[in-house]
């Protein structure tokens, strides 16, 4: 079961990068679009804990490390993304920031004292193989800036997994995303005012795309957060590498991105560990 909530939040995220592409389209800039998106989810997740009444007491110590993920790790690890997304296409910045796997795996050991067995770290390197594949007959790819900032995002992404893989053990997921969206959003306004950047209502297609982004991710990382309580942050990563497939797949039927020989079987591949790997993880002594 917990294989599968990361499953769903994958497919979450890969819908992602198609609605901010569409708020682009409407002259939204990454920074705007983030503001937007970041308060959204943050009025969500405490609606939500009020309504549910699951707003529960965080030690003093963990509150503060909350406040500075949110205020430090989170914007620097989304923006780098949605800023990455400005300048390349879709597919391309989903698979690579996907590729973040590799780093999960040594920041885990490092950190958390957890590793993958010998079979997992064979079908990771064949997942990623696949990813890369896809990524490397991606068009029009090779804007420096945009594949420097998916860098960033990338090593970010994987350490904030391993982060959030020890920060369940202590904290509600609930109130996880509910501290760091709140802190994630006042960096934002901050950001926003600094740089004159209008935050007035977008057009509403733009607008309609800005909730569904917020919508999307908060689930997903909700899911995530749920998951991380049980599944090493490592085994969380491999399996989500199902988003860039969900990503690629859309751009090229709804945003005229092209499909080929080599991509078909970089996704074939990347499907193919997936599966294996879940069935793995379905087996008696898996976790």
């Amino acid at each position: 079961m917990t294989a599968i909530l990361i499953l769903i939040a994958a497919c979450l995220f890969g819908i992602s990068p198609i609605l901010a592409k569409v708020a682009y389209s409407y002259g939204v800039t990454p920074l705007v679009l983030l503001t937007w998106r970041v308060s959204i989810a943050a009025v969500t997740f405490w609606t939500v804990a009020l309504v549910l009444r699951r707003v529960s007491p965080i030690e003093r110590g963990m509150a503060g490390a909350l406040v500075v993920l949110g205020a430090t790790l989170v914007p620097l690890q989304v923006f780098a993304y949605f800023f990455a997304l400005s300048l390349l296409p879709a597919s391309t910045a989903s698979v690579v920031v996907n590729t973040s796997p590799i780093h999960v795996a040594w920041m885990e050991r490092l950190v958390l004292g957890e590793r993958l067995a010998r079979g997992d770290l064979v079908i990771l390197g064949a997942i990623v193989a696949g990813a890369l594949l896809v990524a490397g007959t991606t068009p029009h790819a090779g804007h420096t800036l945009g594949l420097v900032a998916l860098g960033v995002a990338t090593l970010a992404s994987a350490f904030y997994l391993v982060v959030q893989r020890r920060v369940v053990r202590d904290v509600a997921p609930l109130m996880v995303m509910a501290v760091v969206q709140v802190s994630s959003a006042a960096v934002y306004w901050a950001a926003a005012l600094l740089a004159r950047q209008a935050l007035a209502r977008p057009p509403l297609p733009a607008l309609a795309a800005i909730v569904g982004l917020a919508v999307a991710g908060s689930v997903a990382s909700f899911l995530v957060l749920m998951a991380l309580r049980t599944l090493a942050a490592t085994r969380t990563a491999m399996l989500g590498m199902l988003e860039p497939v969900v990503a690629v797949v859309l751009s090229v039927a709804l945003l005229g991105d092209t499909m080929t020989w080599p991509r078909l079987t970089g996704i074939a591949t990347v499907l193919a560990g997936i599966t294996i790997f879940y069935w793995r993880l379905r087996q008696p002594g898996e976790v």
